[in-house]
């Protein structure tokens, strides 16, 4: 019993000095994607990527034109057509809707590589962003979204915001 009542004791004494250490840490907690939704200069470089996209996008909406066009020709001209003939242009419609499934695809994934690369260097800058604050203002830990909860108290979002703007 004794020996229990001394454990029980080291432990109450050994929280209350981890919550005493716990209170004299500097915490700070930032919201990335907030960050990164409200930052000029991430709109600015993607509206940049979809500039260079357009070309792309166009090319695939002509495509998409041209098959709508030929699939109407084929169901249209499909009673006078000889079953030859009907085949060749089912297959040449087939043919061409892979292809320009092909192109979308590969269209739209070039697109997200690009907009990751953009995003990442962005989030570099954050990142260094951060840890100059952490340095500048002696905080012990910094994190990054995905905490259950954070007080506004800890919330250094507005600071980041702040500094990545004056830059």
């Amino acid at each position: 019993m004794l020996k229990r009542s001394i454990f029980i004791l080291a432990a109450v004494v050994a929280a209350a000095q981890s919550s005493v250490a716990l209170a004299e840490m500097k915490i700070g907690v930032y919201d990335n994607r907030r960050i990164l939704e409200s930052l000029p200069i991430v709109q600015t470089e993607l509206q940049k990527l979809k500039s260079e996209f357009e070309p792309k996008e166009k090319e695939i909406s002509d495509l998409q034109n041209k098959l709508l066009k030929l699939k109407e020709d084929i169901e249209k001209n499909a009673p006078v057509l000889s079953a030859s003939d009907l085949q060749s242009k089912q297959l040449e419609y087939q043919s061409k809707r892979r292809e320009l499934q092909l192109l979308a695809e590969d269209t739209e994934r070039v697109f997200k590589v690009r907009q990751n690369e953009v995003v990442r260097s962005i989030q570099t800058t954050v990142d260094q962003e951060v840890l100059k604050l952490a340095k500048e203002e002696a905080y012990d830990l910094i994190l990054r979204s995905g905490v259950v909860h954070a007080s506004a108290s800890v919330d250094i979002t507005p600071k980041i915001l702040k500094r990545l703007s004056e830059k």
